[in-house]
């Protein structure tokens, strides 16, 4: 599990480090950000493979930023951690990319079964392209 990264962007500061904690004891590599643009740093650098996302930073809201953060990395897994239940909103999450969302109060079960998820999608689309890649079909620019 060594290259299993996990980008925890949260403003508060309790629950970051009950997160990081907790993934740490789980034997994942946990990084923190608080600033929007080391976020988007550390996701075009791809070292994260998945990102545990308050649902608002610097006031941007985490719509926003999920289609950002896809636009930068495409391969990038999105679980926010959101206070907000609208149907709205989760049809925009959703149309953004976002791998998963949980709500607060914050069920470490829960998060630690979204994030073990986002890891075998990512392996599962990693194997796609390896070996046998050619026999994919892709998309070609019109």
């Amino acid at each position: 599990m060594q290259n299993k990264k996990i980008l925890i962007a949260y403003q508060d500061d309790l629950w970051v480090r009950s997160l990081a904690t907790y993934f740490h004891g789980q034997g994942y590599r946990v990084e923190i950000v608080k600033a929007l643009s080391e976020m988007i740093r550390k996701v075009q650098n791809g070292q994260h493979q998945v990102i545990l996302l308050d649902d608002e930073i610097e006031g941007l809201k985490a719509c926003d930023i999920v289609s950002l953060l896809k636009k930068v990395n495409s391969k990038i897994q999105v679980i926010m951690i959101s206070s907000e239940e609208s149907l709205r909103l989760v049809r925009r999450l959703r149309g953004a990319g976002i791998f998963y969302q949980a709500m607060k109060p914050v069920d470490m079960e829960e998060i630690r079964s979204a994030v073990e998820c986002a890891f075998e999608k990512i392996e599962r689309e990693n194997e796609k392209e390896g070996f046998f890649s050619f026999l994919i079909p892709k998309l070609s620019p019109a």
